[in-house]
């Protein structure tokens, strides 16, 4: 190799290794991303200094990058991932240093948040508004930072629709997807509804947190391919099979080489509208997504706006789906029998079985129970331990019907439904006891999601800190023999904030109460501190013990 070429390809390498990041790499909490191939195609090869705490070799349909956080209290572990790029004879290598935080033990879930834009048509109500429950129940509500939205849009068309949030595996990191479309927006591209089926934005937009208080910076991630027309209704789920999440939207999928076009004479123009079908791409980090392909697509059938819930009872994944017939050209239902475009519920054992092995439960939900002219948009959460309707599950549907409450009649919007038995499919219409009130929602509740929050959690979102936290009654055993363990059988810990919000249960975990303090070597009393965070402020409180000899 003559010596110009052999500094190119030195060149090369070290570009290629200096376009690797890894996202969070001085705070891992989850799996990373470790790159296989560069921009040029060259093979990156990877070496973990510990493999068994960052993995450095694929397992089956798992890739290199799986994290094992140190155990709930232990210190922090300091991880060195190497990578290295051979291009011709060059190579060369570059280390990443990564810290990885002990993992969580979560508190059990008790309260849950809410998030929706407020009103279509309209860029100031299609931002980001909260919601914190009040108290263990997701049919009664509470708007967050006084009904104003949280979250604005300044990417792609600076409005954004259809949030939602998922939860880590991890338990200490939140994900936000959301809709980049802007309806009624012309000053950022808006041309009408065909437009936005055929020639809209093809990004989603990002967000993340740790504490749901203080939120990373907006991104605008391009997810759809060339030939979709739009990416409506971002969702995303975890996938153990693969140690990644599934993010997954609508999209109307047209022929390679057209594009949108008022004139319906232009034999590229995207017209009529295609069905819509289900994309997805995967991703560890909301940064790197791979390239998307097709969740669901059934030969003459249209989905929008799917959603995804595991059912912890036997690991199974329910889809939510609506049967879309209005748009494309021979768009027949998949449930023939519903008199309306309406939410079906399908059940699989895998989150990306291919359509063939997703077994019908349910079908026709809103139609049969509340005479609805069209639904969209389902939501669905699994309820709390303790919430006030016991166990099972709730689903809420963007819907048209002739009894809704507030609005035009014509004008969807959200309506809760009830199940004891997720499996079953069998949904009950059940009433809002307090709608939370989003500035220019006009009690109107549109699409979004429903998240389980620990009372810290709960907390942060709302905006409140602990002002005092108390023993209300200390555990039932006091005196240990040494080497006993800490019980903490019988405690009950309470906590105020500054909202006037008490919470008379606080658990105990990761968004619960902890205590340190306690010997169980040392001989003689001793004082357990208890101790509340909430986003950073944290409250102690304290008990007695003894531990006395054998």
């Amino acid at each position: 190799m003559a010596q110009g070429e052999e500094t190119a390809s030195g060149v090369s390498a070290e570009r290629a290794l200096a376009a690797i990041t890894i996202p969070h790499a001085d705070d891992v909490r989850g799996n990373v991303t470790l790159p296989t191939v560069t921009e040029s195609g060259a093979a990156i090869r990877w070496t973990s200094s510990h493999p068994d705490i960052v993995s450095d070799r694929a397992d089956g349909a798992i890739a290199a990058g799986v994290v094992r956080r140190p155990a709930p209290g232990d210190a922090p572990a300091t991880v060195t991932v190497t990578a290295q790029v051979r291009v011709d004879a060059h190579e060369a290598r570059r280390d990443f240093v990564l810290t990885v935080r002990p993992g969580v033990a979560l508190a059990p879930f008790s309260r849950y948040g809410m998030v929706n834009f407020a009103r279509s048509n309209s860029q100031a109500g299609q931002q980001l508004y909260f919601a914190a429950s009040i108290g263990n129940d997701p049919l009664s509500w509470a708007a967050v930072n006084d009904g104003q939205a949280v979250l604005r849009s300044r990417r792609g068309m600076h409005a954004v629709r259809d949030p939602s949030v998922v939860r880590s595996p991890e338990g200490d990191r939140f994900y936000l997807v959301a809709t980049d479309l802007n309806v009624d927006g012309r000053a950022y591209g808006w041309q009408g509804w065909d437009w936005a089926q055929s020639g809209a934005s093809r990004h989603i937009e990002v967000w993340e947190s740790t504490d749901l208080r203080t939120w990373s910076e907006q991104r605008h991630v391009l997810v759809a391919p060339d030939e979709a027309g739009m990416a409506f209704a971002p969702e995303a789920s975890w996938d153990e099979s693969i140690g990644a999440y599934v993010v997954y939207w609508t999209s109307s999928v047209y022929a390679p080489g057209t594009y949108y076009t008022p004139d319906r004479a232009d034999p590229r123009g995207r017209f009529p509208l295609t069905r819509n079908q289900t994309l997805y791409a995967t991703t560890r980090d909301f940064v790197t997504f791979t390239p998307a392909q097709v969740m669901c697509g059934r030969p003459h059938h249209g989905t929008l706006d799917a959603v995804i819930i595991r059912d912890d009872t036997d690991g199974s994944y329910h889809r939510f789906v609506t049967d879309r017939t209005s748009t494309g050209v021979g768009v027949t239902p998949y449930v023939p029998s519903c008199g309306a475009e309406d939410i079906y519920q399908e059940r699989s054992t895998a989150i990306l079985a291919p359509p063939h092995e997703w077994e019908l439960v349910t079908s026709c939900i809103t139609h049969r129970a509340m005479n609805t002219t069209y639904a969209e948009a389902p939501m669905v959460v699994t309820a709390n331990p303790g919430d006030v309707r016991g166990s099972g599950c709730y689903l809420w549907a963007d819907q048209i019907w002739a009894g809704s409450p507030s609005g035009d009649h014509l004008e969807e919007q959200l309506h809760p439904y009830w199940s004891a038995d997720l499996a079953s499919g069998d949904w009950t219409p059940v009433d809002w006891s307090r709608k939370p009130e989003y500035d220019l929602s006009d009690g109107v509740l549109r699409h979004g999601s429903v998240f389980a929050l620990t009372q810290a959690e709960h907390a942060g979102l709302r905006g409140a800190e602990p002002t005092g936290v108390a023993v209300r009654t200390p555990p039932i055993r006091t005196r240990y023999a040494v080497g006993e363990p800490l019980d903490l059988t019988g405690l009950v810990v309470t906590a105020d904030y500054t909202d006037g919000v008490r919470d008379e249960v606080v658990p105990h975990g990761h968004g619960g109460y902890t205590v340190s303090g306690y010997d169980a070597a040392t001989v003689g009393a001793q004082t357990v501190m208890v101790a509340y965070s909430v986003v950073g402020v944290t409250r102690v409180a304290s008990f007695p013990v003894k531990v006395v000899g054998r």
